[in-house]
């Protein structure tokens, strides 16, 4: 998190989101959450490498193109 308010550089930012979407998914699915969540992914995040996030809604919101491509990708696990 300290990386990403670090540097205003979107690409950049985007990466060290992914990074920590990932640790989190970990720690989330290790210990459990209060509430119900969701894992999502989107295959052409990261230059088609794919990228995941967590989410309190089911509906994609993606983070990684903005309004480009906003709805892109899909829910891959929920974590209740």
């Amino acid at each position: 998190a300290t990386s990403i308010s670090k540097t205003t550089d979107l690409k950049q930012q985007r990466s060290h989101f992914k990074h920590l979407s990932s640790h989190l998914i970990k720690v989330v699915q290790l210990f459990g959450v209060n509430e119900k969540v969701y894992v999502e992914f989107c295959p052409m995040a990261d230059s088609n490498n794919g990228a995941y996030w967590l989410s309190k809604e089911e509906k994609v919101i993606n983070p990684y193109f903005g309004e480009a491509m906003l709805t892109c990708g899909e829910v891959k696990q929920v974590i209740e």
